[in-house]
């Protein structure tokens, strides 16, 4: 069943593990799986309610972040004997990774997630009136 919460909601795009390479250990290094893009349906705000950013691990609610409903499923980094990293959005000229996500089954299934600017992305500075870009 898809989600009936369309409110706000567009196409985005992220970075994920490639689900045919799952990355590999050489010589004691993880090396990761290449990325693919995926496209997804959702509304994607900033993160500045407390209840929110408290759902970043320590260290990490400092950080510039977003908040995500999607009608897609997103994913955080998994541990273990296969690790993943965690999905990177795409999004407003920077990346940001997944680090928290909350599936809801209930009225209007969707995922919602947060997720915060990589330290290796710059957002680019927009000038003129929000919303509009020439």
């Amino acid at each position: 069943m898809s989600s009936i919460t369309k409110l706000g909601k567009r196409i985005h795009t992220l970075l994920r593990d490639d689900p045919n390479n799952q990355g590999e250990y050489v010589d004691g290094e993880w090396i990761p799986p290449a990325k693919t893009v995926i496209s997804f349906f959702a509304n994607i705000q900033p993160a500045w309610s407390f209840t929110q950013t408290q759902l970043l691990p320590e260290g990490e609610r400092d950080k510039r972040s977003i908040w995500i409903s999607s009608n897609d499923w997103l994913y955080e980094a998994r541990h273990g004997t296969v690790p993943l990293e965690a999905d990177i959005i795409q999004y407003n000229g920077a990346l940001w990774e997944v680090k928290a996500v909350m599936p809801y089954g209930n009225f209007g299934q969707h995922c919602e997630a947060i997720a915060t600017k990589r330290d290796d992305s710059q957002r680019p500075r927009i000038d003129g009136e929000v919303g509009v870009i020439d």
